[in-house]
């Protein structure tokens, strides 16, 4: 019986909450329909608001309007945006690691990137590599990407694995402007 009054007390609380707001919002704000109401007749009063049947109907149901946001659908996208993966057709020159590591080196007079191939990247390209096959062939890929939303520009260097192009390392990720 301790749960009831508890469940009836809240939800009373509730009510009188919900009724007091509601009160503000109409102190503040009369409805459209009342205030042409009273332009057309000058005598014309508002009815009494009835509070304490909203009170006493929303101390039974308040737990029903706290679960309402709960029981929403998570948004999920109607068709999953495709991965990005590196075919036939985006792949260019073949280029040893030491060809590619020339062409990537960063040269800059202030000093604040290493002079190393990739930059800040070198850590990340040297991992790619430890994980690559020893005389493994590198060719260079380049991709514009429909991503779904945008289209992308993307390029960089993938390993070839039996004449098919494996994992890539990205160099260039840059979304291209509409059409």
């Amino acid at each position: 019986m301790t749960y009831l009054y508890l469940y009836l007390g809240i939800g009373l609380l509730v009510g009188i909450g919900f009724s007091i707001n509601g009160a503000r919002a109409y102190a503040k704000a009369p409805p459209i329909t009342e205030v042409v109401a009273q332009a057309l007749d000058p005598d014309w009063q508002p009815p009494k608001r009835r509070w304490l049947p909203l009170i006493l109907i929303s101390s039974l149901i308040w737990p029903v309007l706290l679960l309402l946001p709960l029981l929403e659908r998570p948004f999920e996208p109607e068709t999953p945006s495709p991965e990005f993966a590196v075919n036939g057709d985006h792949l260019l020159e073949s280029l040893t690691v030491a060809e590619i590591e020339a062409r990537e080196r960063v040269f800059d007079p202030l000093g604040a990137v290493p002079d190393l191939p990739f930059g800040h990247l070198n850590t990340a390209w040297q991992d790619f590599l430890a994980e690559c096959e020893e005389g493994v062939e590198f060719r260079r890929f380049a991709a514009d990407w429909n991503a779904g939303w945008s289209k992308e520009r993307r390029e960089g260097y993938v390993e070839m694995v039996d004449g098919q192009p494996g994992r890539f390392f990205m160099t260039v990720y840059k979304t291209l402007p509409e059409e």
